[in-house]
């Protein structure tokens, strides 16, 4: 699926955007997809892999699998407030949330983000465009 999605905006010439900014709703922490040198990560197996290489993982929980048989963790420095307990010196996952490749793996945002990713024509196309038309005249 993301691979068609790229190709798709290669050939209509358009770019992720993401807008917003974080509403602390926590909701990002409670249904992660993470990945592995194999990809996004199917077995508890390949999470303790994950952990052995990279032990600050520990904090994710297993919580279940999405409909594509993903697992899901939920991180257990979220605190009731909605807010990492160590905001600090949290994941660079965390701090690059949400990245671009959330649209491409098809994956959404969770309910009540403050962000949003589209698609959209690039304003140097634009303006690429109108040069080339005033070159004409």
């Amino acid at each position: 699926m993301g691979l068609i999605r790229y190709l798709r905006m290669q050939f209509m010439g358009k770019e992720l955007l993401i807008t917003g900014s974080c509403r602390s709703c926590g909701n990002c922490c409670r249904k992660i997809n993470l990945e592995g040198a194999g990809g996004w990560l199917r077995s508890e197996k390949e999470f303790l892999e994950v952990v052995n290489d990279y032990p600050e993982y520990k904090r994710f929980i297993i919580t279940g699998k999405d409909q594509q048989g993903f697992v899901q963790f939920s991180c257990t420095w979220l605190t009731d407030a909605g807010l990492c307990r160590d905001h600090e010196n949290r994941l660079s996952l965390c701090k690059n949330f949400p990245d671009k490749s959330l649209h491409f793996c098809g994956g959404i945002l969770p309910p009540g983000c403050g962000y949003s990713i589209n698609e959209v024509r690039p304003f140097s196309r634009y303006l690429a465009e109108e040069v080339k038309e005033r070159g004409k005249q």
